[in-house]
């Protein structure tokens, strides 16, 4: 049987009163869960990640749980050595560290780059992937995503996320984004109005952030290229 590590960081113990009561009712039992909540967000993942000691690292939001108790029996089903796999997520966001299972060894070996303030977890994946490791989706362990989204956290963010996609575009390359967890325009149909305007603003925001972003970056890719030629 692996050993596994569950990661999760929050700002406070208390946002992860309801994970511990999940993982509490768990069939295996053998694990370890591993807390961060202090510096930046990469620096916590890379904080609880240093003191791991298991044979894979399963990273799962402060605000997530799994949908059953056999959740954690059910990976230990399917866990690979040298790859990096998603399980199933309900009520997905553009966060996509939750549910994510991983060999110890690879994310032990690359860490976070704290330079990211946020889409550490988009840069990681993409370095990973021009890397050759193995990144792919389950469809099994399930786990529930229950995120607060507020108007707050989209004037904060979408901008800046915008400009870092565009910067992982140019480090790595279209083809290894993982883009599977942005929302776009889908399921707005089911929010009230409120909520539509503030996705479609959280969209818009983006967007302009990307387009400055491929307006910052575009004299690397032109250098690159050329020097590609030579």
């Amino acid at each position: 049987m692996p050993r596994f590590s569950i990661i999760s960081i929050a700002k406070s113990e208390k946002e992860l009163v309801n994970l511990r009561k999940a993982l509490a009712a768990q069939t295996l039992q053998d694990f370890e869960f591993i807390t961060s909540t202090g510096g930046t967000i990469p620096e916590a993942w890379n904080d609880a990640i240093s003191r791991a000691r298991g044979d894979y690292i399963i990273f799962i939001e402060s605000d997530s749980f799994p949908l059953n108790n056999h959740w954690l029996e059910e990976i230990s089903h399917v866990a690979e050595k040298g790859a990096v796999f998603k399980g199933i997520e309900i009520n997905p966001t553009d966060l996509n560290l939750c549910n994510i299972v991983a060999d110890a060894s690879v994310i032990k070996a690359e860490r976070f780059d704290t330079s990211f303030s946020i889409c550490e977890d988009t840069e990681l994946f993409a370095r990973l992937r021009s890397k050759g490791v193995k990144l792919t989706t389950v469809m099994g362990f399930p786990a529930v995503h229950c995120p607060t989204l507020t108007w707050q956290k989209t004037m904060s963010r979408a901008f800046i996320r915008g400009v870092y996609f565009v910067k992982i575009f140019y480090m790595y390359g279209k083809e290894n984004m993982d883009d599977i967890n942005r929302r776009r325009f889908r399921r707005n149909y089911i929010h009230p109005v409120g909520e539509r305007i503030r996705v479609i603003t959280d969209e818009a925001l983006t967007l302009l952030g990307e387009f400055l972003g491929l307006i910052y970056c575009l004299p690397t890719l032109i250098k690159r290229r050329f020097n590609k030629k030579e």
